[in-house]
Parts: C-alpha cells; sequence; structure tokens
C-alpha cells in the first residue's frame, strides 16, 4: 500500500465539525404557500369556486413575475392565448389534497374546487395580512375574476394555432 500523501495525511487527522441546517425550500413547494395560493385563487374566482384548468394556469401564473405579466397581456389584448405559457404543477395537486383534509375546500365531482366556509375565513385572514402575498394577491385579486372557462378552453387547447 502506498503512503498517504501530505493532503490525506491532513483530512484523516483532522477534527470535522457538522451543524445541521435547513435546506432552502422553494416556495412553490411550501405547502403553507401552495395552499394560500389555492385559497386566494378560489377567493378572489366567481362564485369563491373554479374548475382545474383555471386553477393549474394561476398556479403556474402566480409564481413568477413573467408569467404574471403574461396575464395580465393575455387579458389586456397584448397576448393571444398561445403566446402565454401553461404548465401543470405539481405543488397544486397536493395542495388541494392538504386544503381539502384540513376542510377548507371541498370537491365537487373532481372537476371543481370550492372553498368552504373554514376556507373563506382563511382567506379573510390572508387579505388581512398587509405584509403576506402582496405581490400575489394583488395579481390573483386582479386576474382571478376575469378568468373565464371559454377563455381557458382555448388557453389550454390551444384553439387559436389554426
Amino acid at each position: 500500500m502506498s503512503d498517504p500523501t501530505a493532503l490525506q495525511r491532513a483530512i484523516l487527522g483532522a477534527e470535522f465539525l457538522y451543524t445541521p441546517r435547513p435546506d432552502p425550500v422553494p416556495g412553490d413547494l411550501r405547502m403553507s404557500w401552495g395552499i394560500a395560493m389555492l385559497i386566494l385563487a378560489l377567493f378572489n374566482s366567481r362564485g369563491k369556486k373554479s374548475n382545474f384548468q383555471k386553477l393549474q394556469f394561476l398556479a403556474h401564473a402566480v409564481r413568477i413575475e413573467e408569467g404574471r405579466e403574461e396575464v395580465r397581456g393575455l387579458l389586456s389584448g397584448k397576448y393571444r392565448p398561445v403566446e402565454v405559457s401553461v404548465r401543470v404543477e405539481p405543488y397544486l395537486n397536493r395542495a388541494v389534497s392538504f386544503a381539502h383534509a384540513l376542510g377548507l375546500v371541498k370537491i365537487e365531482r373532481g372537476v371543481s374546487i370550492s372553498l368552504t366556509a373554514t376556507g373563506v375565513d382563511v382567506a379573510h385572514e390572508l387579505e388581512k395580512a398587509s405584509d403576506l402575498l402582496e405581490e400575489e394577491r394583488r395579481f390573483l385579486r386582479e386576474v382571478a375574476p376575469k378568468m373565464t372557462d371559454e377563455l381557458m378552453k382555448r388557453v389550454w387547447r390551444l384553439e387559436d394555432l389554426i
């Protein structure tokens, strides 16, 4: 066996200290953030309910400034439905499951989701918290009521390509 190098000797003879630190978790993987986005999207939607297509569209758009601006551009006519990005956000399905288990939402025939009375109470608390989710709340207040089923069909089905 060969003799260890000076570096190997230094490493083998050294004392190491390990300090555990939490790993940073992006906002969209934090269930508290995901549930809050779900509740705010439903709270600002017509009838405090929505279908999965609209929620997925808003879940993707609300995450970053570029997504929010695309949706604003879509609603103002600056962009066509085919020009905005759409994506299925994994966090939304988990948030729906947790919110349902917590009694914040109800799922109707697997098609639409609506806020329960408890969910509405939580939404009011989120709206009152002026130092939380400011941009997200502003965006959802502005666009969620304007998102129609017809617009969502055009976005998701890409009918404007033809």
